[in-house]
């Protein structure tokens, strides 16, 4: 912004009010012209931040099915592991039994939000909606850490199996994991995905020990399934209420 001098001397009083008065509101107009400027550029920013938001829960919607369908198939499969632990207690494995302990999950996202919450447009979003969000993101950041840690927690009580001698490369591993998406998958493609992860197993080695451990772990990986059912389930209807307020 810059205030020129005026052009002509001053030579009166009168004068130099005049002048005085014709800079000041210049420089009223000046100001009122930025901030008009700052205003619709902030609000514009506000509407590229809600859009980008609700794209962001509508692709999070999508990875929250995906996980929901694999926390049903992983209970499935962790219910499986119990009746196998049973018949290695009694003496009874069928040929083709073996425990699954792979837990895959998908991570939901918060870009879009740490960029709106850490913009200028933020106070430009109506604050309703901003608290709407940010309990949904709250909300969504706990369901990360859940399904993060019930995926750790079998790790460790399965350690007697995938401590095992690797049977496949590194390379091949990754491989497996990053061709997982349930969207293409049938239950028994993921379940022999998920076999093949999961190793060769000599069963017959276990000590009556560990087979205690893995049939807590199982039992505990259940409650685990069934807790973040819950959880992805009050998250989606979290999902929809965004959708439905940001409309």
């Amino acid at each position: 912004m810059d205030v020129h001098a005026p052009h002509e001397s001053v030579h009166t009083w009168k004068s130099f009010f005049i002048h005085i008065a014709i800079i000041t509101i210049g420089l009223l107009i000046a100001i009122c012209l930025e901030k008009t400027v700052e205003y619709f550029h902030h609000r514009h920013q506000a509407r590229e931040g809600v859009a980008g938001l609700l794209r962001e829960v509508n692709e999070n919607r999508e990875t929250l099915q995906k996980d929901t369908t694999i926390n049903e198939w992983a209970e499935r499969q962790h219910r499986a592991d119990l009746g196998v632990l049973r018949r290695l207690r009694a003496g009874t494995l069928r040929p083709g039994d073996r425990l699954i302990f792979i837990r895959p999950y998908v991570l939901l996202i918060d870009s879009a939000w740490k960029i709106v919450h850490e913009s200028d447009a933020a106070p430009y979003i109506p604050y309703d909606l901003m608290v709407i969000y940010g309990s949904l993101y709250d909300a969504q950041e706990y369901v990360n850490k859940e399904a993060n840690s019930a995926s750790y927690e079998l790790q460790r009580a399965t350690a007697a199996l995938n401590t095992e001698q690797e049977n496949m490369s590194r390379d091949e591993e990754n491989r497996l994991q990053g061709a997982i998406d349930v969207s293409l998958m049938t239950v028994e493609s993921y379940d022999a995905a998920m076999s093949k992860l999961s190793g060769d197993q000599d069963l017959s080695r276990l000590s009556p020990a560990q087979i205690d451990r893995l049939e807590q772990g199982f039992q505990q990986a259940i409650t685990d399934d069934r807790r973040l059912s819950r959880f992805y389930l009050s998250l989606g209807r979290s999902y929809d209420q965004a959708v439905a307020k940001s409309h």
